[in-house]
């Protein structure tokens, strides 16, 4: 029983992290705003939040600080990535160099997954009741509609409506 809730924590804290990493570099390359893929609204996530002028003023700060580590930390993220696919593609690769580089992105993405948790609830506390529901609902809902943690190049896989329906 530990051990289903160890993985399952594990893999909700890896898909958690690649959506809001997704999410973030998707919405930076101009493709797409903070409220969806879906494009059904053209505005960033806090603004359906109704924010007041002082709740916006102490806002900004905080999202340009973590706006400032992600693409730092990000920038890591990508240049580790690379020595590792330079690793695996040596002639004879080294699997404890690759197990080395593979744990230093690790480190790396549990630093950002961290920061993101951290980050959302500071922002969070400057919500009124209402804003805080709000913006976990819509972030779940981001969660839900997002294609999942996998690579944008791989196909989407389909489901076969007959499995797992028991009758």
């Amino acid at each position: 029983m530990k051990k289903n809730l160890k993985i399952l924590a594990i893999t909700f804290s890896v898909a958690l992290n690649i959506v809001f990493i997704g999410s973030y570099f998707y919405h930076g390359s101009g493709l797409l705003t903070l409220a969806g893929r879906q494009g059904e609204h053209d505005h960033p996530l806090y603004e359906d939040l109704g924010l007041g002028r002082d709740q916006l003023d102490r806002f900004k700060p905080i999202r340009d600080s973590f706006h400032a580590f992600v693409n730092e930390q990000g920038r890591k993220i990508k240049t580790k990535q690379l020595e590792l696919v330079d690793l695996l593609a040596g002639v004879k690769p080294d699997r404890r160099a690759i197990d080395t580089k593979q744990e230093e992105i690790l480190t790396l993405q549990r630093q950002m997954q961290a920061r993101v948790i951290d980050h959302l609830l500071e922002e969070s506390n400057l919500f009124t009741p209402g804003q805080r529901v709000k913006f976990f609902a819509l972030i779940r809902e981001r969660i839900e509609k997002s294609s999942g943690p996998r690579p944008g190049w791989m196909p989407k896989r389909r489901e076969n409506p007959s499995k797992g329906k028991r009758p």
